[in-house]
């Protein structure tokens, strides 16, 4: 079912181009939103947007490698918070593209996965501890992994007043601009490349690189 609805998808974004009309629609997107919740592999998506021509750089931030802080606990990390980075960077991507720039700033997921590891190692910063709490709110609120849990009231949960994105934006931003930097240097070569290729070869799906990231 699903690699009909791929092989579906990716005729429809040549279609779009041939007759010079818009490739990535509000349904198209929704239908790659749907399938990256059902959680298919996001270089697949990475291939489809390379078909659509978008910007080389959203291509290789999609399927690029997830970064990850600490060394020890990098097995620590929920499946869900993988799988919310998957959607979450495909979801910044189409509002990226509908805007026509491209962005400097993985998501909170993203910064997430890169702080958790090191709260097993080390303690943090007040300063850092706020980001990571927001980043993990943000995350929680958006993708609510567990049912019947209590979201709305989160932040009491944690046991702090709600953070305020004013008050860690700029060391959030720092450290999700560093984290989106060190995905596209280390994304593979070949993306952004594949349309330049004749026959266009089937793409294989990429091992995963291990990438550390030391910030404390």
């Amino acid at each position: 079912m699903q690699q009909q609805t791929l092989s579906d998808i990716a005729q429809t974004i040549k279609n779009s181009k041939s007759k010079g009309e818009k490739i990535l629609t509000p349904n198209l997107q929704k239908m790659l939103k749907v399938l990256a919740s059902m959680g298919m592999d996001r270089k697949v998506f990475a291939c489809l947007l390379e078909i659509a021509e978008v910007d080389v750089q959203l291509v290789k931030y999609l399927a690029g490698p997830i970064i990850t802080g600490g060394r020890e606990w990098r097995d620590a990390i929920p499946t869900w918070v993988w799988q919310a980075i998957a959607i979450d960077r495909l979801d910044t991507i189409l509002e990226e593209v509908d805007k026509g720039e491209t962005g400097k700033l993985a998501t909170p997921s993203e910064v997430l996965a890169v702080m958790m590891p090191i709260t097993f190692e080390v303690p943090l910063s007040w300063e850092w501890n706020n980001v990571y709490l927001w980043a993990s709110h943000t995350t929680l609120i958006k993708h609510k992994p567990f049912p019947n849990y209590d979201y709305e009231n989160l932040w009491k949960i944690i046991g702090t007043t709600p953070i305020d994105y004013k008050q860690i934006q700029h060391d959030y931003e720092t450290l999700a601009s560093d984290i989106r930097t060190r995905v596209i240097k280390n994304v593979s070569s070949e993306w952004g490349k594949r349309l330049k290729q004749k026959p266009h070869k089937k793409v294989n799906t990429l091992k995963e690189i291990n990438a550390q990231l030391s910030l404390f």
